[in-house]
């Protein structure tokens, strides 16, 4: 779509509730890219490149709508190639009476953890799955019961693609609340429902089912059973997923596939603690065939064409080193534990010291499934991690935080028993010179005897309150390329406008959100972003 005729149909939708308005909001962003030539990386594949979005709100007492369209000139190098020329992603009406929510339009969803179904945005990722359709929901006066009602097709890219439908329905009962019982304890069941219809069959899908004696199944059903406890400091919450069959591309030895109906089911147990200076999570889960998308293609997988929630069971890191070569959860079969403790030694304790000290430990073992291995009978390591970060202030001024990370990973995702081991240490220091000026500075090191052998990197940042933030880093694999990966950046707040601009060498690798990842390529040139809210 072109983009006049968006800017015409955004005037023609908002200009008659501008006249009535009570209240108004709106966002812009403008992500925009040149790139370089570079003798360490070759010639750009694109000179330039474009993510821009326009976001409008407007609500009046119990009814509000809204409005979102993005432009890509030609998208930023890495982002999925669905994302071209101009579209609405985003148009709604949404209205509330009484117990009564009803809401027309694009909308996005998350039903329990997300295993099932999530549709959401996220544009570090390039990602905006939403459904074009409606919703309608149900509550009890004091929400101990809750239902509601879905429809739409999914957003593929830019627009609904046609090619597949989505309903579904959830329900949630808090039970005490229910029985009329005042408690300090809490239990809630959940459940949800889907069904994803194929409009469309890919011709290659179909062709590579008709020659397995199969064809494409119209439905594919899906559902979620989920529980909740609380009582203070402690909760618990269990979830199992389950989908029909559908078509699956079984990997058999020698990279050859088979191609039958198969059907996928998840298990997630999340149980979190706190009592005093501690406090701490545990998560299992585990995955067989629970790819969940839009529609079926032969194309190279792209991130856009996803209808659930598969975030990586490990520690999202922060740090340049230690997220370098990141975990990618295996949605074909996995199975994982992970932990997170946090104690807090309080001010004037021995180990707290004069102003208190953190630690938090993180780990995490995650096994690829048999199921999803061709040569493998039994469950194999896919990744592991231990981490520990403490953090220590010294002063009013001065602050530390010392980092490890200890990863191994399997670049088959446990098909074969040779893994990759990596050790990252980091040592990051925060200084307040004054009240409106402050200092960071990270050194960093990675070990590795695997890829690319050792880096090391270092960041130095300034931040001149309440306007300016300036930063210089440099990552340097001297154990295998020899190439430094520096960049240099600047910032500027007011208000609700920030402009940011970053120049410089980056990596190829993945770039990860939300435990979710995409593929960024290698490339040198300059990024400016720009925000603004009104």
């Amino acid at each position: 779509m072109r983009l006049a005729p968006l800017i015409a149909i955004l005037t023609a939708v908002f200009l008659p509730l501008l006249a009535a308005g009570q209240s108004f909001r709106g966002a812009i962003e403008s992500n925009s890219a040149v790139y370089f030539d570079d003798p360490a990386l070759g010639p750009a594949a694109h000179r330039w490149g474009s993510n821009n979005y326009l976001k409008l709100d407007w609500q009046r007492d119990s009814l509000s709508a809204g409005v979102q369209a993005e432009w890509y000139p030609q998208a930023l190098a890495g982002y999925p190639s669905e994302l071209k020329g101009a579209g609405l992603t985003g148009l709604y009406i949404d209205w509330t009476h009484g117990l009564l929510h009803l809401h027309g339009g694009s909308f996005h969803e998350q039903l329990g953890s997300g295993l099932l179904l999530r549709s959401w945005e996220d544009r570090d990722l390039g990602l905006n799955n939403c459904i074009d359709g409606g919703w309608a929901s149900v509550r009890t006066g004091g929400r101990e019961l809750e239902f509601k009602l879905l429809g739409g097709f999914p957003k593929y890219g830019l627009w609904p693609t046609g090619a597949s439908a989505l309903a579904g329905a959830d329900l949630s009962l808090d039970v005490l609340r229910s029985l009329g019982v005042e408690s300090v304890h809490t239990l809630k069941l959940e459940g949800s429902f889907t069904d994803r219809i194929a409009l469309k069959t890919d011709e290659g899908i179909a062709y590579l089912a008709s020659g397995s004696g199969f064809s494409v199944p119209l439905h594919l059903p899906g559902w979620s059973a989920r529980a909740q406890y609380a009582w203070e400091g402690f909760s618990l919450k269990a979830e199992y997923v389950g989908k029909g069959a559908d078509f699956y591309a079984e990997q058999l030895s020698g990279a050859k596939e088979r191609y039958r109906l198969k059907g996928g089911n998840a298990q997630l147990i999340e149980v979190t603690a706190a009592a005093g200076p501690f406090s701490g999570t545990i998560t299992l889960r585990r995955l067989e065939n629970m790819a969940e998308h839009i529609f079926l293609t032969t194309s190279a997988p792209s991130l856009t064409n996803t209808l659930n929630y598969l975030p990586s069971l490990c520690m999202q890191q922060s740090y340049m080193l230690a997220g370098l070569n990141p975990y990618v959860t295996y949605a074909d079969g996995e199975a994982g534990v992970q932990g997170d403790l946090f104690w807090t030694f309080r001010r004037g304790s021995a180990l707290g010291g004069r102003y208190g000290m953190k630690l938090h430990v993180a780990g995490s073992w995650i096994e690829a499934l048999p199921c999803a291995l061709p040569d493998r009978t039994e469950s194999h390591l896919a990744y592991r991690d231990v981490n520990i970060e403490l953090e220590r202030r010294w002063s009013r001024a001065f602050k530390t935080i010392a980092f490890v990370s200890i990863q191994e990973n399997s670049p088959t995702h446990g098909n074969r028993k040779a893994t990759n081991a990596q050790n990252v240490f980091v040592l990051d220091g925060q200084y307040r010179i004054s009240s409106d000026v402050a200092a960071r500075l990270e050194l960093q090191y990675l070990y590795s005897q695997e890829l690319s052998r050792d880096w090391m990197a270092a960041l130095v940042e300034f931040t001149f309150s309440p306007h300016w933030s300036f930063t210089l880093s440099d990552m340097y694999n001297h154990g295998s390329s020899k190439v430094h990966y520096y960049n240099i950046g600047a910032s500027y707040s007011l208000d609700a406008l920030n402009i940011s601009l970053l120049a410089g060498r980056n990596r190829e690798g993945m770039i990860c959100s939300g435990g979710v990842c995409r593929w960024q390529p290698a490339f040198t040139g300059g990024v400016l972003r720009i925000q603004w809210s009104f």
